[in-house]
């Protein structure tokens, strides 16, 4: 199955994993292509504007990530991470989708994902308005 069929796969889903990897494609398609696995809930809080309706755990953030990376969307790996503002680091996940081109091109009439590209630029536009 190509990339444009399985996000349109994605969107055809109703049920809740479903639901999610679509979400944490989303996200990784508005980040540019690129997120820590200790990010992504709190960025899908964002892309919804509330908390979603289905169960936003770290153990289906796992099963979903583990479903991404199966079907070859995403790529996940182990890296060690800084610990603002201390020295310390910590072992975390970065989740990389494998092309962001075609998600983004594949996303491109998908509501939620134009929703929050609109109200981010709407935010930008009122800022620099505020400027003048």
């Amino acid at each position: 199955m190509g990339l444009d069929d399985e996000i349109s796969s994605l969107r055809g889903r109703n049920d809740e994993l479903g639901r999610l990897e679509l979400d944490i494609v989303r996200v990784l398609a508005i980040f540019n292509g690129i997120s820590w696995i200790s990010e992504i809930i709190l960025d899908i809080v964002k892309l919804r504007g509330h908390v979603p309706d289905y169960p936003l755990t770290d153990v289906m953030l796992d099963r979903a990530l583990e479903e991404l990376e199966s079907s070859g969307l995403v790529s996940v790996e182990s890296r060690r991470r800084g610990m603002f503002p201390s020295k310390g680091v910590y072992e975390d996940k970065l989740v990389k989708l494998r092309d962001l081109g075609a998600v983004r091109r594949a996303l491109a009439g998908d509501e939620i994902y134009k929703g929050y590209l609109s109200r981010q630029m709407e935010a930008i536009k009122r800022a620099m308005e505020d400027i003048r």
